[in-house]
């Protein structure tokens, strides 16, 4: 119920923000520019967008075969869509929060180990982090370059989320480098007793054996990752091209990092932040504030298209998986009645 709440409190803020956003530019300003924004246009970023989803779920696929996991493909993908729709519509923020339905659903639907399962969405992260991580840079040294006159409040929040990213990406590698527990650490940090055991022993072996630099396989991950994130450069370049006519690639860089920024705020989808941080950045360009909300409702629209493929998957996901539990409860009530009329 507090889940539910905070989700609730996050979204009507996010409308709020939304709102006040789109009556500060000017209704009338995003509208023309929407007209021009064409039909086959909208589909090649429909296009991108899917194939975005589609890197996604090889990237998860090929950790879990890394770790000589056994699962079914499609299975795998319907996990992948319906995961992902979970964090882009139904949690407070639009870069996690679905990762709790996938392992869940995986080891329902499969027979890939507790160990495995976490140890697979733990490293998929961590790849996705680091080549963020490079992107952010690059696009907060580009709007620097392009734009010199940064506030204050602008400053201290990008240096605290790519300070915050850094020294934790930083710690990680060290930790994994010396092959030191990465749970003790966390726990150590958060003041809490850490409890080591059969299960965390086996994620961490996942984990460091991954994450070996003399091995190919976590460059093909990081390789892989940074496809994904060289598709979503590509499409907010192609966007902003589409409704301005703008090709610098570093205005596209740093329209990325606010892309980026803005979902980094507790709000269901960037509800309201991503326009706000797109308003900001595009008329800092000169390419103008309607521009910057046009480009994001675009985004946004063309994101729940596809989840709404992750939506059909999550019911039908969720109806077989209800459905196998209500049949493992039945199961277990006639052993239990059977075993009981074995000991009479």
């Amino acid at each position: 119920m507090k889940k539910v709440l905070l989700f609730l409190i996050a979204f009507f803020i996010g409308i709020a923000l939304f709102i006040w956003v789109l009556r500060m530019v000017g209704w009338s300003d995003i509208r023309k520019i929407l007209l021009s924004f064409t039909g086959y246009q909208g589909l090649i970023i429909l296009f991108l967008t899917l194939l975005i989803w589609l890197v996604g779920f090889w990237k998860w696929q090929f950790v879990l075969s890394s770790q000589g996991c056994n699962f079914s493909k499609r299975t795998l993908l319907q996990i992948t869509f319906a995961g992902n729709a979970v964090t882009y519509l139904l949690t407070p923020t639009a870069i996690f929060g679905g990762e709790g339905f996938r392992m869940y659903s995986l080891r329902k639907k499969s027979s890939v180990p507790w160990e495995n399962n976490i140890a697979a969405i733990i490293i998929e992260k961590l790849l996705s982090a680091s080549i963020a991580w490079l992107f952010l840079i690059v696009g907060l040294l580009s709007f620097i370059f392009l734009n010199q006159s940064l506030s204050g409040q602008f400053s201290i929040i990008s240096t605290i989320i790519i300070g915050g990213l850094s020294l934790g990406l930083l710690i990680f590698y060290l930790q994994c480098f010396r092959k030191k527990s990465i749970f003790r650490l966390i726990f150590r940090f958060l003041g809490k007793q850490f409890k080591d055991g059969h299960l965390t022993e086996n994620i961490e072996k996942e984990i460091f054996t991954f994450f070996d630099f003399r091995k190919k396989i976590m460059w093909k991950g990081l390789g892989i990752a940074f496809f994904r994130y060289f598709l979503i450069f590509l499409r907010c370049w192609l966007l902003i091209f589409f409704l301005s006519g703008e090709l610098n690639i570093l205005i596209a860089l740093a329209i990325m990092f606010f892309l980026y920024l803005a979902y980094s705020f507790p709000l269901p989808a960037g509800l309201g932040s991503l326009e706000a941080a797109q308003a900001f950045a595009f008329n800092s360009f000169g390419l103008g504030a309607a521009t910057g909300i046009t480009f994001s409702l675009i985004l946004r629209g063309a994101e729940i298209i596809i989840s709404l493929i992750g939506v059909v998957f999550l019911i039908k996901l969720g109806l077989e998986i209800f459905a196998g539990n209500i049949k493992d409860f039945f199961k277990k009530i006639n052993s239990n009645a059977d075993q009981q009329g074995g000991e009479r």
